[in-house]
């Protein structure tokens, strides 16, 4: 399995939507060869494990009194429809292509770019699913903000991207 480390991220559409960068890292996965980006980005967001949620339920309770936007979360969905304009979660999809779903938000403290891209391999019988994730502070409030969820998003992303390979 490929690893973050292995991983040119893929940003350049996620950096034109920001107007530039102060993060980025991607987490990589071996998909089956006929998978395509909508449904790695569907896989993802129907398979994450269910403790994830719960850590965002309980990030959400603590950035609230704070103004930052929180999620209306229900039980995790079984299907996701992945079109422009839908909110998933954390994630409101910008743009719908076969190699690539972006998504993100804007908000107070950073905005942020989530890149779910398929890279095929030569002659077309497996694939890599690469999840960027691409921010650009405001101030110091946003620095400090992903310093504090780092360590999370370093044990999610990774798992979430596993889950959806057996989905």
């Amino acid at each position: 399995m490929p690893t973050d480390r292995a991983v040119r991220p893929v940003i350049a559409a996620a950096v034109a939507s920001l107007g530039g960068y102060d993060h980025v890292d991607a987490v990589a996965v071996q998909l089956p060869g006929d998978v395509d980006a909508v449904e790695f980005a569907r896989r993802v967001f129907t398979g994450t494990p269910g403790w994830v949620h719960g850590l965002l339920r309980a990030r959400d309770r603590l950035v609230a009194p704070f103004g930052l936007q929180v999620q209306e979360r229900g039980p995790s969905a079984t299907a996701v429809d992945v079109v422009v304009g839908r909110k998933v979660g954390p994630f409101r999809v910008l743009a719908v292509s076969p190699d690539e779903v972006l998504c993100g938000d804007d908000d107070r403290h950073l905005d942020f770019r989530t890149s779910f891209a398929v890279r095929r391999s030569e002659g077309g019988r497996g694939a890599v699913g690469v999840c960027t994730t691409v921010v650009r502070f405001h101030g110091t409030a946003g620095y400090l903000y992903l310093r504090a969820i780092q360590p999370f998003h370093r044990l999610i992303v990774p798992r979430a991207l596993r889950a959806a390979t057996s989905v």
